[in-house]
């Protein structure tokens, strides 16, 4: 908890970086009293329109690592929603609301289950086919849409009975409206949730490590996603007062995708930049139209290499570098409390608590190739078993088969008197599998401290609606994520550079955050597949400190590792591969005198020559 308290004290701008939007959006919606012209409010209205259009593409987009295409298809089903019911008669927008929200969910599950279950490339081309069937269905149903001609004279709405016939009354409804989204939006990318996003975006298996389903997961954001995009279709239904097929167009559909890139796809506000920039850009030039098509493709392309994190991504760099520099100049001063963290440290050492891990007759074949073959495996608490083996001896299949990354032919998995030999991924990290993998998994954009917390996200749930209302259960889960997470991290001396973007570290730092996000999740078994590749004297020295540190804690630790110092000085166990079976199992000393082991593997450089000194060979 004290470690929590002097890290938002160290870092004010996590707590208070929404007053300026804040005082923005409070100024926008006192323009009509301010005398801002009729021209400028609308232009700001369709500045909201495409807002929570673009957000949403950057929730699926940017965040979840989705191509989708269908918002503007989800914009017109929401203002033609929005047109008949305005010309049955139904003027209450609450009413109006829960209509969109409902039939962009039933579209949502209609388009995105078939889509999410094959593939991404899937999802993007259903989306894609969803905006191409917006003009025949309007002529199908002709007699309800007006076809081609389209629906005209949609009167303003009221809320809660209150009319919004008044301009100036409907802008600050627009305003208001979409700041209250932002809020959701940036709540909920500021959670656990948005985090595992982040972490499925790098990769599905990454995510089912840390406990996350992968499909509920992609489901959710693409969900969500079209909410925003539906209310948008409603508001520019009242915005324009007229819905037709040739507002909802290809070419709009790769501006908003364009629109989502240049703002930021990965950034709460980029979705208001960059609709700001398509509102007052390309959507306000006739003469623009005629070329946007290649316009677009060739913007896109430079964007996405030359400028991929956007203008909120620049902006967010360049106000991390004042915080650092301000940091800097401050010292100690701001300083994150060793006191807390060495607490939260001690606390987690002594939290951990491992459990036997015993693998039975497993085997596996890849077509023709067996890559197991009924191999018997067994670590226990407080101690590291080391796997060795030449390339290709089923070292890392044997890891995937524990983990669940590839199921078994025939054998069984336990933890403890659990047999977890059917359960999914998602459900063997919960059960408490933790592992780290050859190269590491870090998503771009993640702070050190993130990347360390994503690891507790396996203890409690995502909890989607605790996060946007900030109910006290979210914060005390954040606030237990983040001791947690500092407590990790100083095991290994990294709590100081809890700011910095862990992708920009260097490899043997980011395979050692890799060994403490698997800590922060407290498995009862941790899976190391070579974690001390590619490192110096001094990085082996951290990672050998880290792992018996972690041992005398009593964790159950199975390490990979084609160092064959640094494994035969530090495992207590070692079990031996070869094409997918067991050559040898025993102590160090035991593996070091096999000749069958010294033929086929250590050679004479590691084996029994090495006599009873090998145990001090400095990695």
């Amino acid at each position: 908890m004290t470690s929590m308290r002097s890290f938002l004290q160290a870092n004010p701008l996590s707590r208070f970086g929404w007053l300026l939007p804040l005082a923005l959006l409070v100024l926008i919606a006192l323009f009509p009293t301010l005398g801002v012209g009729g021209g400028i409010q609308r232009q700001i209205l369709l500045i909201t329109v495409y807002t929570l259009m673009v957000s949403g593409l950057s929730l699926a987009f940017g965040y979840a690592g989705e191509v989708i295409l269908g918002q503007v298809a989800m914009m017109a089903f929401g203002a033609y929603a929005t047109a008949l019911l305005a010309q049955a008669g139904q003027k209450e927008f609450t009413v109006i609301l829960l209509v969109v929200v409902a039939m962009s969910a039933a579209i949502g599950l209609i388009t995105g289950l078939p889509g999410l279950r094959l593939s991404h490339l899937s999802l993007g081309l259903a989306t894609f086919f969803l905006v191409m069937l917006v003009p025949p269905l309007a002529v199908a149903f002709e007699e309800y849409t007006g076809g081609y001609t389209g629906l005209f004279g949609i009167t303003a709405p009221t809320i809660f009975g209150f009319s919004l016939a008044d301009p100036d009354a409907f802008f600050v409804f627009c305003v208001v409206l979409t700041g209250l989204w932002i809020v959701i939006f940036r709540n909920l990318v500021l959670s656990r949730y948005g985090t595992a996003l982040l972490v499925l975006k790098k990769s599905p298996v990454l995510a089912a490590s840390l406990g996350l389903g992968s499909l509920r997961l992609r489901l959710s954001a693409y969900l969500i996603a079209g909410v925003p995009a539906g209310v948008a279709g409603a508001l520019f239904a009242y915005v324009t007062g007229y819905v037709g097929p040739s507002s909802f167009t290809l070419t709009l559909s790769i501006a908003v995708l364009a629109a989502a890139v240049v703002g930021g796809a990965q950034s709460i506000y980029g979705a208001a930049i960059g609709a700001t920039l398509l509102v007052l850009g390309p959507l306000s030039s006739q003469e623009f139209q005629r070329y946007s098509m290649v316009v677009y493709g060739v913007f896109l392309l430079l964007v996405g290499t030359v400028f991929a994190i956007g203008i909120a991504g620049w902006g967010k760099r360049a106000l991390d570098w004042v915080r650092s520099r301000a940091r800097s100049r401050m010292g100690s001063a701001n300083s994150l409390s060793s006191e807390g963290a060495a607490a939260a440290r001690d606390e987690l050492l002594a939290n951990i608590a491992g459990n036997r891990l015993v693998v039975t007759g497993a085997s596996r074949s890849f077509g023709a190739v067996k890559a197991l073959r009924g191999v018997n495996f067994e670590a226990r608490p407080g101690r590291i078993t080391g796997l060795i083996g030449a390339n290709g001896a089923g070292k890392t299949t044997l890891l995937n088969a524990v983990s669940g990354v590839i199921d078994l032919d025939e054998g069984r998995v336990e933890i403890g008197d659990v047999d977890i030999t059917s359960q999914p991924p998602a459900d063997r990290a919960r059960a408490g599998v933790g592992r780290t993998f050859q190269t590491p998994l870090i998503p771009e954009t993640m702070s050190v401290l993130e990347v360390a917390k994503s690891g507790a996200m396996i203890d409690g749930r995502l909890s989607m609606l605790g996060a946007v209302l900030r109910l006290p259960s979210f914060k005390r889960t954040r606030r237990r994520d983040t001791a947690v997470a500092l407590g990790a991290l100083d095991i290994v001396g990294l709590s100081d550079r809890a700011e910095t973007v862990a992708s920009s570290l260097p490899l043997s730092t980011r395979r050692l955050l890799e060994v403490v996000r698997a800590v922060a999740g407290r498995p009862k078994v941790l899976l190391l597949d070579e974690p001390a590749a590619g490192m110096d004297d001094d990085a082996l020295n951290e990672l050998r400190d880290l792992l018996l540190r972690l041992r005398d804690a009593g964790a159950t630790i199975v390490l990979i590792e084609h160092n064959i110092s640094f494994v035969l000085g530090l495992a207590d166990d070692v079990l031996v591969m070869e094409l997918g079976a067991t050559l040898a199992s025993g102590t160090p000393d035991e593996i070091r005198a096999n000749p069958a082991v010294i033929a086929s593997y250590l050679g004479s450089r590691h084996g029994a020559s090495d006599g009873a000194n090998a145990k001090d060979v400095a990695p």
